[in-house]
Order: C-alpha cells, then sequence, then structure tokens
C-alpha cells in the first residue's frame, strides 16, 4: 500500500511539474497602426515653350511668328518685292495728292496770277534799280503793297495744306521784304554772294510756280 501511494504521490506530483511548466500564451498582438493616406498626384508638368504639354495639343503655345513664306524666295528678293511694292504706292497716293491740289488750286486762279505777278514785277523793281539810294527808297516805297499782297495768300489757302505753291509765295514775298533788298546793297558794297543766293532761290520758286499755273489752265 506505501509502495502504491507513493507511486500515486509522483505521478501526481510529475503532473503538477508538468502543469506548471508549460508555457502561457502569448497576449494578443497590438492592433496595427493605420497606413498613412497614399501622397496626393503631382501637379502636372506646364507644357514646354517648345509645344509640348500632351495629347490633342492640349497647352501648346502658338507661335507668335506667321507662316513660314513658300514663294520660293531668298530674303533678299523678298526685301527688293517689297521696296518696289512700297515704291509704287507711295506714287499713287503722290498722283493723288497732285490731282488734289491741282483741283483746289483751279478754284483760286485768279488770286494766283495777281500774287505771281506781283512777285516778278517787285522783283524786276529792286534789279532795275542802280544805286543803294535807289534801293532804299524803292524798298520803302514797297513795304506796304508787299504786305498787302501776303494777305491774299490766306484768301488762297486759308486753312493751309491746299495750295502746292503758297508756300512759295510767302518766301518769296518775305524775300522781297527784306533779303533781297539788303542782298542788292551788299552787292554795291562788293559782296556778291548774298545776292547770287537769294537770286538762285528765286529762280527755282519762280520755275516750279510757272509750271503750275500753266497746269492748272490745261487741268480739268
Amino acid at each position: 500500500m506505501r509502495t502504491f501511494a507513493s507511486f500515486s504521490f509522483v505521478i501526481v506530483a510529475a503532473l503538477a511539474v508538468s502543469v506548471g511548466g508549460c508555457p502561457k500564451e502569448p497576449p494578443p498582438a497590438p492592433p496595427k497602426a493605420a497606413e498613412p493616406p497614399p501622397p496626393p498626384p503631382a501637379a502636372p508638368v506646364a507644357a514646354a515653350a517648345d509645344g509640348g504639354g500632351g495629347a490633342g495639343g492640349a497647352g501648346v503655345k502658338k507661335s507668335k511668328l506667321g507662316p513660314a513664306p513658300t514663294d520660293g524666295l531668298s530674303l533678299a528678293e523678298r526685301m527688293e518685292r517689297r521696296k518696289a511694292s512700297d515704291a509704287k504706292l507711295a506714287a499713287q497716293l503722290a498722283a493723288e495728292e497732285r490731282q488734289r491740289l491741282l483741283k483746289y488750286d483751279k478754284t483760286k486762279l485768279k488770286l494766283h496770277a495777281q500774287v505771281f505777278a506781283f512777285i516778278k514785277k517787285t522783283r524786276a523793281s529792286f534789279d532795275h534799280a542802280k544805286t543803294k539810294g535807289e534801293i532804299e527808297k524803292l524798298h520803302a516805297k514797297l513795304e506796304k503793297p508787299i504786305v498787302a499782297t501776303g494777305k491774299k495768300l490766306q484768301a488762297i489757302d486759308p486753312k493751309g495744306g491746299n495750295s502746292n505753291v503758297v508756300t512759295d509765295y510767302d518766301v518769296m514775298l518775305n524775300a522781297l521784304a527784306n533779303d533781297y533788298p539788303d542782298a542788292l546793297v551788299a552787292a554795291q558794297d562788293g559782296d556778291a554772294k548774298p545776292l547770287a543766293e537769294q537770286r538762285a532761290e528765286m529762280d527755282k520758286r519762280t520755275k516750279k510756280i510757272e509750271d503750275w499755273l500753266k497746269e492748272l489752265k490745261t487741268a480739268k
């Protein structure tokens, strides 16, 4: 009986040791932390200036330059053609302006004749003066008639820009009022240069006016 009891005690002790030595179950794992949200999609890259930018040409910048010429001409040839075109247009505009001036001045033909006749007569009077005394006397005598004739220019072209020769009249009358007689006096004193310059200028404008008045008489 003692033997059985001892054996039983050994079995019970062994079971106790076996039960006590079993490892405990591991505690449950803590819940996983929430995963961070995915990063936002990257912003689309701006279209390159050379025309990139996605399907369909979206975002493509149009060139400010016009299409390349396809006429087969070189740059120098195109420049020559442009120059010729500009010259043609300028000639056309000049012809139209000349017709406008002719049409206007023809309506003032009587006043033109009066002013130009006075200018020619006054210059001839100065040219016939032989001495400084005669030139100075004539200068004083013609002062008022020159001013009166100058007022007729306003009657010919009140607004300006409509007569082809009013500016020439004005220049010649001013010369006869001052510079021309002064140049004659200087020539009497031995300095011929001012008179030569005055006469050249008067001759040039006289020719222009004569040609213009002839054209006015035949213009329709």
